[in-house]
């Protein structure tokens, strides 16, 4: 894409090129390679918005399944350099074929995801159970066979995306602003209230507000990189703070070998058909809603909804990191909608600046001692840098529904979708869901799939025969017709 396309995109999302000398510009452009003084500062950011949460599920489902220390450390490890090849994979992706790609060639940023630790612990268990000596084996075998239902998602994605109007992805994005949030405000009080004791202590919310403090300062009068940079530069004095406070654990960095190369298959994978169609749905759950994150760096940071070509890459992506990852003895793989909320919060689209983070990733992949020292950061400090960033997603969700107007039809269908989608979702509905059938209780468990599903069964509901009337006709053309508005 030349620099006069990517102009006149980011001037559609209110970036005012007059205002900014040559180098800042560069992060502004989709293929702009900004200084390393500008850009790496923008990847940091990245890499503290995503890197606890990619290692938090493995930790989860390896110590269900009874790995041993030295397995947890592969499995980590792997962890890192499936997030760093699939986020390479987004920046500069493989095409084949005249509209295929693997990868969106959009600034994302690939990992591991809470939304598969139920499943697999759901198959790690069950393998406990029936006498199997390797129940991770089993899961990662599984996990590796199911990618194949998003492979096929992304080949289908033209008629999908039919029924994916921007009311429907708007009310998508709303629940995804509100599970971010929850994720921000935890981090707020020191990280999960399940886990940590000290949850919600004065220690804990005192950094925090620091740090969020700060940033709010920084928002208002910053400018320039101290601006663009305001979550990095905000955590920096509540790290130093929690270092004094007695917060910040070193001892992982002093354990960790200086060199190591990721072993493939360590783990050793096995295949058994009642647990790969166990997994099969989760990848349809993650697949919908990297639609919706992609959604949301377009139509944020660039001014316009996702294109076919990117979002298929997108949803290739995913399946292929996913095995990519297993392969190297971690989870699958996704794109991470917090990392998405800072592309659209900051509108830095810059691929340069991801595939540093993707650089960092890689690197600590094969110096144990360097993903240590990211990981020593509390979650107090991380929670209140981002929890501003993550309302943002919530904010321009529910401008993205407003702007697609409200007829009586659209406001009753938000009412719906709203009603079941928020007030059946958790942490609402534990008890309520208790004696539903387990698949039913898995869609109601996530409140992002059950916005999804509601949302698109309620505009299914609602379309007239016209609108069938289009779809049936898209469905006979060969070329690509790029939105549908119902």
């Amino acid at each position: 894409m030349s620099d006069s396309n990517d102009e006149k995109i980011m001037t559609q999302a209110n970036v005012d090129f007059s205002s900014l000398d040559e180098n800042a510009a560069k992060m502004y452009r989709l293929d702009g390679r900004p200084p390393f003084r500008l850009a790496y500062p923008m990847s940091l950011q990245h890499l503290f918005a995503m890197f606890a949460s990619n290692l938090v599920p493995i930790m989860i489902v390896g110590g269900i399944a009874g790995v041993t220390p030295q397995q947890m450390l592969i499995m980590l490890q792997g962890a890192m350099l499936g997030a760093g090849i699939g986020t390479l994979l987004h920046c500069y992706p493989i095409r084949f074929g005249k509209n295929w790609q693997i990868g969106a060639n959009l600034p994302i940023v690939m990992g591991t995801s809470m939304t598969f630790v139920p499943p697999a612990t759901a198959v790690a268990l069950l393998a406990i159970e029936r006498g199997y000596a390797n129940p991770i084996g089993v899961v990662f075998g599984a996990f590796m066979v199911a990618a194949l239902a998003e492979i096929v998602l992304a080949f289908s994605y033209k008629y999908i995306k039919l029924f994916l109007p921007p009311h429907v992805l708007g009310a998508a994005l709303i629940s995804l602003g509100i599970s971010l949030l929850t994720i921000g405000t935890n981090n707020f009080g020191g990280g999960s209230p399940a886990t940590n004791p000290d949850f919600g202590s004065a220690q804990n919310i005192l950094i925090a507000t620091s740090v969020l403090v700060l940033y709010i300062i920084l928002q208002r009068f910053g400018k320039g990189l101290w601006k663009l940079a305001a979550v990095l530069i905000a955590m920096i004095p509540g790290y130093i703070a929690a270092v004094f406070l007695g917060m910040v654990d070193f001892s992982g960095i002093a354990q960790a070998n200086v060199f190591e190369i990721p072993r493939p298959l360590a783990l050793n994978p096995e295949f058994h058909v009642w647990a790969i169609i166990m997994m099969i749905p989760i990848y349809i759950v993650t697949g919908l809603a990297t639609i919706a994150y992609t959604h949301t760096i377009t139509s944020q940071a660039m001014g316009r909804m996702a294109t076919r070509k990117e979002a298929t890459g997108a949803l290739l992506c995913d399946a292929i990191d996913s095995i990519i990852g297993l392969v190297f003895n971690s989870l699958p793989n996704t794109e991470f909608g917090q990392n998405s909320a800072l592309v659209a919060y900051t509108k830095v689209i810059s691929k340069w600046v991801v595939a540093l983070t993707a650089f960092t990733l890689i690197l600590a992949s094969l110096f144990p001692p360097i993903g240590a020292l990211f990981a020593t950061v509390p979650p107090a400090v991380l929670g209140g840098a981002i929890l501003c960033v993550f309302a943002f997603i919530l904010t321009n969700a529910i401008v993205l529904v407003a702007a697609n107007g409200f007829t009586p039809e659209k406001i009753a269908q938000l009412c719906i979708t709203f009603g079941i989608g928020l007030g059946f979702a958790p942490p609402n509905n534990a008890a309520l869901i208790q004696s539903f059938p387990g698949w039913l209780q898995f869609i109601f468990s996530d409140r992002v799939l059950l916005m999804t599903v509601v949302a698109i069964l309620v505009n299914l509901l609602f379309m007239k025969k016209e609108d069938f009337a289009k779809v049936k006709e898209s469905f006979k053309k060969k070329e690509e017709i790029e939105h549908v508005t119902m």
